[in-house]
């Protein structure tokens, strides 16, 4: 997992996928309306595609606890008015009961909430927090009493095009 400032994106890593997703970012108005974009297709496949999404923040236990095995997450919030915070949470996978199995259609195998959470942090407009396939996470909770809508993207990287 990385959380940083999205300004500091290329000190992560120069693989085409990492700056293609990232120039993506870049160049993504705060009003981008909700939907899937293709950002790299490579002859007609998914290697890297943004889902620019509206949710209502949630209490913690009523998230989507995750992770995957094709894709890498990364999440940005969009600034505010149509975005803003949420927190998030990372797990080992070791760390968690499955709830159901890996489900190869929407690449996700999906846990039951633990006992206790770690590492909680809350995501910040102007910031970015990478999933890789080993990293389990929730997102989308409340920074607040009150439920929030907010907008954010999700950009799916190939994990393995991330490689060195």
């Amino acid at each position: 997992m990385i959380l940083d400032a999205l300004a500091n994106w290329q000190l992560y890593g120069s693989r085409p996928a990492w700056k293609q997703a990232f120039a993506w970012l870049e160049a993504l108005a705060p009003d981008t309306a909700p939907g899937e974009y293709a950002i790299d297709s490579n002859g007609g496949g998914r290697d890297i595609y943004a889902l620019v999404f509206d949710f209502e923040t949630k209490n913690l236990l009523d998230t989507t606890l995750e992770a995957h095995r094709v894709y890498a997450d990364l999440h940005a919030p969009l600034p505010a008015p149509v975005g803003g915070p949420e927190v998030h949470a990372r797990f080992a996978l070791e760390e968690l009961a499955e709830k159901s199995p890996y489900d190869a259609a929407r690449d996700a195998t999906l846990f039951h909430h633990p006992d206790r959470f770690n590492a909680l942090f809350t995501l910040h407009p102007g910031q970015f927090a990478l999933y890789l396939p080993h990293d389990a996470h929730l997102s989308q909770c409340k920074t607040t009493p009150a439920p929030q809508a907010l907008r954010k993207v999700v950009v799916k990287i190939r994990a393995e095009l991330l490689l060195p």
